[in-house]
């Protein structure tokens, strides 16, 4: 069964268990008008009994629902559908100030399985019937994706329409010098937004890291000017996985200067990660100098940490000798 993941910008859904009923499938849904882009709907569906999915969608996606009746100052019975190859949902319910709710009726088209089988491609359950509808997975658009290479499952192919995957993105990607992805990696990309603008951006930087690497630089947001403030408080030409280390533990600009007003200069990349793992903190320097201890190096402060050694009860047995 298709899971249907990702809502608007990030859809986010649970799975459906049970078996839908043969005539289609009835639930509830709420929906509520945003204004960034204009006139997009967010949209959370519950089926019956089993589950429920949000995903935005743009008013033109629908027949039959007017601007006027989105943003009425009292409630306005409403009545529209979505109607694509894969079977139709109708929306039946009120708006009052840009926000719905009602129950919605879906009914698969019957000659939609047959036409992805004669693509080669197994169809699903109503359930997943209800998902190809929503987002739009045309017979058209599986034989665009087939003709570049993609002969991939049901899921995938839904999944690239969630994420906007197309022929056209599969160009762009390749045309920056990363060709022949796979159907996963593909996605990926689009989750994290690894656009090939954003691919271009870190080249013009001096950085030309593979796929994974820019993955990274995504997630732990890795940016050229992170690495050019890192440049200008002593650390030119770290590499990647250093960088990445850096965002991942707290290494900042601040805890460097922190650290320098302490008397703790040219601290080495890999000793500045070990000190924010183990929670060797400015603070905590302060208490060992407190307790008598001045200029400690790196290494053994990293070990009272590692060690739970309080600098006061140190101080306390020292005093006792």
């Amino acid at each position: 069964m298709i899971r249907l993941v990702v809502a608007l910008c990030v859809l986010v859904a649970l799975p459906f268990g049970a078996t839908a009923a043969p005539r289609g499938i009835e639930g509830t849904w709420t929906a509520s008008l945003k204004d960034h882009p204009p006139e997009r709907l967010q949209f959370s569906m519950e089926i019956d009994g089993d589950g429920n999915m949000g995903m935005g969608f743009v008013r033109s996606d629908f027949s039959g629902l007017e601007t006027v009746d989105l943003r009425s100052e009292k409630p306005v019975p409403v009545r529209f559908e979505m109607r694509r190859e894969a079977g139709a949902v109708s929306f039946d319910g009120t708006f009052r100030r840009g926000r719905g709710t009602g129950e919605f009726v879906f009914v698969p088209d019957p000659d939609y399985p047959r036409k992805l089988e004669q693509l080669g491609v197994e169809p699903g359950g109503n359930e997943d019937m209800l998902g190809l509808t929503l987002f739009d997975v045309s017979t058209a658009f599986i034989r665009s994706m087939k003709e570049i290479g993609y002969d991939v499952s049901l899921e995938k192919y839904t999944s690239f329409r969630i994420f906007k995957v197309d022929p056209a993105y599969v160009r762009e990607m390749s045309a920056v010098g990363f060709s022949r992805l796979s159907a996963d990696k593909l996605v990926e990309t689009k989750v994290h937004n690894v656009s090939p603008e954003y691919v271009r951006k870190m080249r013009a930087s001096g950085k030309d890291l593979t796929l994974d690497e820019l993955v990274q630089s995504r997630i732990f947001e890795v940016t050229p000017e992170f690495a050019a403030d890192m440049a200008k408080i002593g650390y030119p030409d770290l590499d990647h996985e250093t960088l990445v280390q850096f965002r991942i533990h707290g290494v900042s600009g601040d805890f460097v200067e922190d650290l320098r007003q302490l008397g703790y200069s040219r601290v080495p990349a890999d000793q500045l990660v070990a000190m924010r793992i183990h929670g060797v903190t400015p603070e905590f320097i302060r208490r060992v100098e407190k307790a008598g201890y001045h200029q400690v190096p790196v290494e053994k402060l990293v070990q009272m940490r590692i060690f739970d050694i309080d600098p006061e009860m140190v101080q306390a047995l020292d005093e006792k000798r």
